[in-house]
């Protein structure tokens, strides 16, 4: 067996060193990456990045959820939906919608998603049986964030 390194492999093993000190500077800034788009964001932004297992940004959540909830288990895309639709709401002013006849056109909206009512988990039913009035009995709500309107 010979004790020659590889050039090659010993410039790719210093670089990939490097990269590696940097990403840990980063962390220690405040700043990661998006685990979809490895773009990098700041933490203190709490709307940045959604904290769903592996952090994700808003502007890769349209490709990344159908393909991350279509791995998990009921139970764990429950949690998972829901940590979403709250995070949707509450940094980028998502809205429920109930009644698919009056969410708004298309071409208004950025992002839209399908998610079990949160009130009902998903049952259309209350206790006793009562019809949800939050979905309408349809056990699901569409979650809309609208496209941000420029005014002249």
């Amino acid at each position: 067996m010979s004790d020659k390194v590889d050039p090659l492999q010993e410039i790719l093993s210093r670089q990939q060193l490097e990269l590696d000190r940097m990403k840990e500077a980063l962390a220690l800034l405040g700043v990661g990456p998006c685990s979809w788009c490895k773009r990098f964001f700041r933490r203190t932004d709490p709307g940045a990045l959604l904290d769903a297992g592996e952090p994700v940004c808003y502007g890769c959540i349209h490709e990344w959820w159908p393909t991350h909830c279509a791995q998990l288990g009921a139970k764990d895309r429950e949690i998972e939906e829901a940590k979403l639709v709250f995070w949707l709401r509450q940094f980028h002013h998502a809205e429920t919608f109930k009644d698919p006849a009056k969410l708004p056109e298309s071409s208004l909206q950025e992002l839209s998603i399908v998610a079990n009512c949160l009130e009902c988990r998903g049952t259309g039913t209350l206790m006793e049986q009562e019809r949800c009035r939050h979905c309408e009995g349809r056990g699901t709500v569409w979650i809309i964030v609208s496209r941000k309107q420029l005014h002249s």
